[in-house]
């Protein structure tokens, strides 16, 4: 039997954090969902939470996914980040992926099942 892995899903817009949620949790995912980033963060860095991965929307209210990412290194959180984003110019792009995150996908050009599939393949890889 495969362990269920969980996913850190962080969405400033409720009704898609909504959706993203079933959807995973339809593939077999534990979800962490969450709206705003900041809070987020503090259950990482407090180890409240330790997903396999996170979903994180780059536009978050408080923080951006550059905040976001840079704190993880700060506090030694070396879990995946995959941006997922309607904001994706080739400046940040490039900027997040030197940061290290794992891809940097824009949500206007992909379903979400197809989201998922490359969540999916970036545990196979990581395993």
């Amino acid at each position: 039997m495969e362990i269920q892995k969980t996913v850190m899903v962080i969405e400033d817009e409720k009704l898609l954090l909504e959706a993203i949620t079933k959807k995973f949790a339809l593939n077999g995912f534990i979800v962490l969902p969450y709206l705003d980033g900041t809070q987020a963060l503090n259950d990482l860095t407090a180890h409240k939470v330790t997903p396999n991965i996170i979903w994180l929307d780059y536009y978050l209210g408080t923080t951006n996914g550059m905040e976001f990412v840079t704190k993880m290194h700060e506090q030694n959180i070396t879990i995946p980040v995959i941006i997922v984003s309607n904001s994706a110019s080739d400046t940040k792009v490039k900027t997040m992926l030197a940061l290290g995150v794992k891809k940097y996908i824009l949500k206007a050009h992909h379903r979400l099942e197809e989201i998922i599939i490359e969540l999916q393949t970036i545990l196979k890889e990581l395993e």
